[in-house]
């Protein structure tokens, strides 16, 4: 993929990507792997990208599996297939319900796995929320599928119809998710009226408490990221499909790396 471009080159390029490009955690596994003969520097290279994304659960995910690996490149190579092959937004898709006339499916943070979700449900009448912390606009004109989609504000009164109010997390932990800046609002507004609200995740997002906390602290003030309880969803869609909060966050599969929980800088 990269010919002779050195790995140095191949970082700098993957921290330049903005933070919403849905390709971000694997093309840093493929750049990361290129350093895995140098420990040291394959260290400070981790810490680098994170600490341009520091939001990017997926991306501490890739960079943990990467650094406790006994083979630093295999294990990059096998994050990279998993982000590839991740299932989450067929599943999401075939989980949404049938619905009745005049309700809506709302959408807080509209990602490409969403997007995958909504490739064969034109069945759906969709709502993108416009948030502090997300602007839809961005992400449908990167979109694949050509499903309509409304944006809307928080207080739009066709959000009273939300069947399914769907939030997107960057990282979850075990008891609170980070997701985008003004879905609390969001939920408070309509998450009540909403038949059920679902937080969906994918491969990477579900991260040991260790980690997760470490992702928070780094974040500043400005944010485009706040914490919500997991308490207030009712499913959270992933890999797997729809699973119970307390399931889904019991599928960590990420290691805590020591070298990974010293401030960013």
């Amino acid at each position: 993929m990269w010919g002779e471009v050195t790995p140095a080159e191949r970082l700098r390029s993957v921290t330049r990507r903005n933070v919403d490009d849905d390709r971000l955690a694997a093309a840093a596994a493929d750049a990361l792997a290129g350093f895995a003969d140098e420990p040291a520097s394959l260290v400070v290279a981790c810490r680098r990208v994170l600490a341009h994304h520091r939001a990017h659960g997926a991306l501490w995910w890739v960079c943990s599996r990467i650094l406790a690996a006994a083979d630093p490149a295999a294990a990059a190579h096998l994050a990279e297939r998993e982000l590839e092959a991740d299932r989450t937004g067929d599943r999401l898709g075939a989980s949404l319900p049938l619905l009745d006339e005049g309700e809506v499916v709302t959408v807080v943070g509209y990602t490409g796995t969403v997007d995958d979700a909504l490739l064969e449900r034109f069945d759906l009448v969709t709502m993108a929320v416009r948030v502090d912390g997300d602007d839809p606009f961005a992400a449908l004109r990167r979109r694949r599928s050509d499903h309509a989609v409304r944006v809307v504000d928080s207080w739009d009164p066709v959000l009273e119809h939300t069947a399914r109010l769907l939030v997107s997390a960057t990282a979850i932990g075990p008891e609170r998710a980070l997701v985008p800046a003004g879905a609390t609002e969001v939920l408070d507004l309509i998450g009540m009226g909403a038949r059920e609200v679902w937080l969906v995740g994918g491969v990477g997002r579900v991260l040991p408490a260790r980690v997760y906390e470490m992702i928070v602290s780094s974040l500043g003030p400005e944010s485009e990221f706040e914490e919500i309880s997991m308490q207030r969803f009712d499913r959270v869609a992933g890999p797997r499909g729809l699973e119970r909060p307390a399931d889904a966050t019991a599928r960590v599969d990420s290691p805590v790396v020591p070298e990974l929980l010293r401030p960013l800088g």
